[in-house]
């Protein structure tokens, strides 16, 4: 993120209104940062966990779009320092259910045993988060969405 903050060095000069006015622009400018519900498959532990991403909106009053850092979460960042995505949908019924997916796929990173299966070894970790169905933004995953996560990875 670009820096935005205007520095004054401590003079006479300078009036406290405006040192004021600053720190409430710096306050007001700045994005608001959410940590959201999502679901891990770490190469490290024996069974998928929840756990709360990082998530930066695009706009001081959580209303707005929702970028996750997923990188918070996901390590080896000298082995690969960039996280794949993509995008699930899922039907069941008349029900529609959208996911995404952030994870690291590596031939140096560790092995992990939650996504790999005897045809296949899988190398790296996996975050998996919901989409919200008006904004189109992430969203924290609620009861169930564990269980539909847990059927997207292993499918």
């Amino acid at each position: 993120m670009v820096n935005t903050r205007i520095y004054i060095f401590p003079t006479s000069s300078v009036s406290h209104n405006l040192a004021s006015l600053l720190i409430f622009a710096d306050i007001y400018t700045k994005t608001a940062e959410l940590h959201l519900w999502c679901r891990l498959y770490s190469s490290s532990w024996s069974k998928p966990c929840q756990v709360t991403m990082l998530t930066q909106c695009s706009d001081h009053s959580r209303s707005g779009k929702r970028f996750p850092v997923p990188k918070s979460l996901l390590d080896c960042a000298t082995v690969q320092p960039y996280v794949h995505n993509c995008f699930v949908t899922l039907h069941e019924g008349r029900h529609i259910y959208q996911f995404c997916g952030f994870f690291k796929w590596h031939c140096r990173l560790r092995a992990n045993p939650l996504l790999s299966s005897i045809d296949h070894i899988f190398r790296g970790d996996a975050v998996v988060m919901r989409i919200g169905a008006g904004a189109s933004s992430v969203v924290n995953m609620r009861g169930r969405d564990n269980s539909l996560a847990d059927f997207i990875m292993h499918w």
